[in-house]
């Protein structure tokens, strides 16, 4: 409010009349000044003519009314202090602090924060992750590469002792050379066997064909017996029949010689006569005697060749009876070789078998000595290593290193505490910060979320946590113009946006929960 100078108290003389007062303003000097203030003199001072007409402040009218009643009781000094014009400082003090008010509650309202998630992980190949385990128990005699060396697929990554599986080879590599050796000395058995067999029987044969020649010739020569002994009683049946009529002529001659010895005698007939009929009956008794010779000549014939028939059946009873024999030998050289051989045969299959098991058995040792190798499947970098030193003892399928596929892209696989979970989903963004690359100088890798786990697992140090795979904008960094690929293995912390709030939710929140906690009570 503003009044015009002419309404504004005038100051009388009589008040410049008492102007020469004392009054105590130490009370009012401290309340406005501070300090100590003492009493002093009042010198009374006209007041300055002010323009006619003028508006002036409502506030400059009251402080001037004020002044002139009171100018009779104040010093000089404090009047002067009085008098001096207002100072803007404090209004200023407080219009900025009204305006700051006013930004920081509309930044408040307006202004949002991003609540941060952090995950811990390391950069693992996108895909599967080749893991390198022994299949048998064993001793670890060497290991011949580090975490994060690449590696070409059949590297050796650590060698298991083989002192074991060696002499186990060698000791079926003896059994192997014993039982070929066997095997041939069997098959040398066989052959022998199958040739003395071949060379009995062969003899055996040529035996038996001998002895059916003997036969045939012995059957033969029975049958030119028979022949001749036939022939011989034919003789001898003609030869007595021819007797016989000699015999009959001899009679009948007798009689015509006694008959004619009577007509001799008579002297009916001639002495030559006589002696003719006595010559021809000579004649027939000598043929008779020749004739009876030839018959037993005959018959003895006949008897000799009848025993020798007697022999050459016994001869051919006695060859046949060989030859049965020597069938029989053959029959059984055969079986018994037969037998012999089948039984070779059998110890023959049983080393073959031996052997074959036993070429088997070391294939299997080879196998496992080269099992005791443990090499790398693909080109690739190892990711990590759970075997330092030698002598470690290691079990069969325990993983002792994890191999990254050569060229694969890399990903960020983390876990993240249950806490922190609950508003994260697939394609949240995220700020990628790597241990082995300071953020303040490499910059910060920025990054999305691609997969969550379904359910949560426990860590010894986090509890239960949720595993993320979070795909990288760009697989590299950049230093002092120079490119730096990241390689698997390495660690960062990933930093998730949750969520973003309000800032004014965020300061009232403590608020909030008191209220809710006074509210239960």
């Amino acid at each position: 409010m503003k009044l015009p100078y002419e309404f504004l108290p005038k100051t009388t003389e009589s008040s410049v009349a008492s102007s020469e007062e004392f009054i105590d303003a130490s009370t009012e000097a401290a309340l406005l000044f501070g300090g100590t203030a003492t009493s002093v003199k009042v010198i009374a001072e006209e007041s300055a003519a002010l323009p006619e007409g003028k508006l002036v402040d409502t506030d400059t009218s009251l402080r001037l009314q004020t002044a002139t009643i009171q100018s009779d009781r104040w010093s000089t000094s404090l009047q002067t202090l009085i008098d001096q014009p207002p100072s803007y400082l404090p209004y200023q003090l407080i219009a900025g602090g009204i305006a700051f008010c006013i930004t920081i509650i509309t930044w408040a309202n307006l202004g949002q924060i991003e609540e941060i998630g952090k995950a811990r992980g390391r950069l693992i190949p996108l895909g599967e992750v080749y893991k390198v385990h022994p299949v048998i128990f064993g001793k670890v005699a060497r290991v011949y590469i580090q975490e994060g060396q690449k590696v070409k697929a059949g590297e050796v990554i650590a060698q298991l002792d083989q002192e074991i599986a060696l002499n186990e080879l060698d000791r079926l590599k003896q059994e192997l050379t014993a039982y070929q050796t066997q095997a041939l000395q069997t098959q040398g058995l066989i052959d022998k066997t199958r040739l003395e067999t071949k060379m009995r029987i062969a003899i055996n044969q040529a035996e038996i064909q001998g002895q059916k020649a003997t036969i045939a010739q012995a059957l033969s020569k029975i049958q030119s017996q028979k022949v001749a002994i036939t022939q011989g009683e034919e003789r001898a049946k003609i030869s007595q029949a021819l007797l016989d009529q000699l015999n009959k002529d001899a009679t009948a001659q007798k009689e015509r010689l006694q008959r004619l010895t009577a007509l001799v005698e008579e002297g009916a007939l001639s002495q030559e006569q006589l002696f003719q009929a006595q010559q021809n009956l000579s004649d027939r008794q000598r043929t008779i005697t020749q004739q009876s010779g030839d018959i037993q000549q005959t018959l003895a014939e006949s008897q000799r060749e009848q025993m020798a028939l007697q022999q050459v059946l016994s001869e051919s009873q006695r060859l046949q009876a060989e030859l049965t024999q020597k069938q029989a030998e053959g029959n059984t050289v055969e079986l018994q070789s037969e037998q012999a051989i089948q039984k070779l045969q059998v110890q023959k299959t049983q080393l073959q078998a031996q052997v074959q098991q036993t070429a088997k058995l070391i294939l299997e040792a080879k196998t496992k000595l080269k099992q005791l190798a443990l090499t790398a499947p693909v080109d690739g970098t190892v990711l990590s290593l759970n075997v330092r030193n030698s002598g470690e003892v290691v079990q069969s399928g325990q993983t002792i290193a994890e191999l990254a596929p050569e060229n694969a892209p890399l990903i960020l696989e983390a876990t993240l505490p249950t806490k922190e979970a609950g508003f994260v989903k697939v394609g949240n963004e995220v700020k990628i910060k790597f241990d082995a690359y300071p953020y303040q100088d490499y910059s910060i890798i920025p990054g999305k979320v691609i997969s969550i786990s379904p359910n949560s697992t426990v860590n010894e140090q986090l509890g239960a946590v949720y595993r993320l795979e979070i795909a990288l904008d760009r697989n590299y960094v950049k230093a002092n113009h120079q490119t730096i690929k990241f390689q698997a293995g390495q660690t960062a912390t990933a930093e998730i946006i949750i969520r973003r709030r309000r800032i004014i939710d965020i300061l009232l929140e403590p608020l909030k929960e008191l209220q809710a906690g006074g509210s239960s009570l």
